[in-house]
């Protein structure tokens, strides 16, 4: 487990902004744990409320108008961690930064999965880039139905994301719970849930592409 040494008394403690023992503002490394650092549980189900109160709380402690007269460490600490808890919320708040984040902290990346055409969507791609081909060469002087057929289609790219969001945070809320003791039955639930979270995120972000790639061809 990470451990920082509080800058003024020295105490050996789990990251945190403020000192357990002191209550001195502390430097934090830019790896710091989004979910450690803001007291929520090793679990990628967060609740918005719970995370907006303890943000809000944190924002007022750490702001830098409270640090104006003191020690040039303690306004440096104030500015870099009110940076990092910005993060943090962003990061937690919406629930695909927040599965790229648990992805990453699982020790996993979407790496080249993130520009592949996942199996589930290509033949809706393939259908979209032979619509998308039509419309740029306008083939067959039939610009006018290909766009109107082009802007349904992205209300289903929107409608598609939707349902992908709703599964993530489906996924995420019912995460395997961490248990270091427990036996394969558990190690396999993980290794499939990190499995179903990777397909889900490069869908999306698949998705999120295919979206700007339409929204730009029809505002064009």
């Amino acid at each position: 487990m990470a451990t920082i040494r509080c800058r003024r008394c020295a105490e050996i403690q789990p990251p945190a902004f403020f000192c357990r023992r002191c209550d001195a503002i502390q430097p934090l490394p830019q790896n710091t744990d989004y979910l450690g650092v803001l007291g929520l549980p090793e679990h990628p189900a967060v609740d918005a409320a719970d995370l907006d109160r303890r943000y809000y709380e944190l924002s007022r402690r750490l702001h830098p108008d409270r640090f104006q007269t003191g020690a040039v460490d303690e306004q440096r600490a104030s500015v870099a961690a009110t940076a990092l808890l910005n993060a943090a919320h962003r990061t937690l708040r919406d629930v695909e930064s927040r599965g790229r984040y648990w992805l990453e902290r699982s020790g996993e990346s979407l790496g080249r999965d993130n520009n592949r055409v996942p199996a589930s969507l290509a033949a809706f791609v393939f259908d979209v880039q032979e619509k998308l081909a039509e419309l740029r060469a306008g083939a067959n002087g039939a610009t006018a139905a290909i766009r109107a057929d082009l802007v349904e289609t992205h209300g289903d790219v929107v409608e598609r994301v939707a349902r992908d969001r709703e599964a993530l945070d489906a996924l995420l809320h019912d995460w395997p719970p961490a248990n270091p003791t427990a036996g394969g039955d558990a190690a396999e639930r993980n290794i499939s849930a990190l499995r179903d979270l990777k397909t889900v995120l490069s869908e999306l972000s698949y998705l999120r592409t295919l979206g700007r790639d339409l929204q730009r061809e029809l505002e064009a």
